[in-house]
């Protein structure tokens, strides 16, 4: 307890009692230093990712202030640093919402929810942004799929995968699939980009992490993350693999076997 989160409880190899409280504490304090470092990491990132907008937003007050601009430019300064601010907020908002997120209860609110019917209006949804790129968003689905689940973070954490898939993927071609396995239904989101080098996949989940080559486009880096945390809650799957070109990433939900609807929400 006073050497930090370092060492762990070394084990005897008896296998007893004491060996498996002592496994336990371990893996707790492997659970509470992945999420110190996490906590530091993103504290690094959020500075990272907010001091160039906060910079430029000071650099055009500071400019206000000492230049004489006429109504014009006065305006378009405004207005500048009107975006300039939006951006930080919705950082803010995102944040916020994830926390919320994390927060919740599943047994509160989770209903049956048809998978297939959410991915379809969010395929149809996004299908416009696809096609100022010269692509488009092309869904299949095998009929009606029903998950236990909060319809609006399932349609949040759908559009997050297809809104990334879109920005990153090249030619703004994406493919939606709802698949209804024994092992589970599925919802796999597809692009034809360059995909992500798989030494950065088990990071790009995590809160404001960019890849190099994104760090120029917009975004905060905070949508995978969103997605992320709307799985864990609804106890999916996440996998990512490589779509020759481009990158599938997949969401795998409980077998319908381990749902029930004796109370709507519950797990069994």
């Amino acid at each position: 307890m006073q050497s930090g989160l370092r060492h762990r409880i070394p084990l005897r190899g008896t296998r007893d009692e004491w060996d498996h409280l002592a496994e336990n504490l371990n893996t707790m304090l492997d659970r509470i230093e992945e999420l110190m470092r996490d906590v530091g990491q993103v504290s690094d990132n959020v500075a990272h990712d907010l001091r160039t907008p906060l910079t430029r937003l000071r650099g055009r007050l500071e400019k206000a202030y000492h230049d004489e601009l006429d109504l014009e430019r006065y305006h378009a300064l405004i207005a500048d640093a009107t975006r300039e601010l939006d951006a930080v907020l919705g950082t803010f908002s995102s944040l916020l919402r994830i926390s919320r997120i994390e927060a919740l209860d599943p047994s509160e609110a989770f209903r049956i929810v048809d998978l297939a019917r959410v991915a379809g209006e969010v395929a149809e949804l996004f299908d416009a942004a696809a096609e100022e790129k010269g692509g488009h968003v092309t869904f299949e689905g095998d009929g009606s799929v029903p998950v236990l689940g909060d319809r609006d973070l399932l349609f949040d954490a759908i559009s997050n995968l297809i809104d990334n898939a879109i920005k990153h993927g090249g030619t703004g071609d994406v493919r939606v699939a709802v698949r209804n396995p024994d092992e589970g239904p599925t919802i796999a989101v597809a692009d034809r980009g360059p995909g992500i080098p798989r030494e950065a996949r088990k990071h790009v989940l995590k809160r404001f992490y960019r890849i190099e080559r994104s760090r120029s486009s917009p975004g905060s880096g905070l949508g995978l993350s969103l997605v992320a945390v709307v799985a864990r809650l609804h106890r999916a799957q996440i996998d990512m693999e490589d779509n020759r070109p481009g990158l599938k990433i997949s969401l795998r939900f409980p077998a319908a076997r381990t749902l029930t609807r004796e109370s709507p929400g519950i797990y069994r």
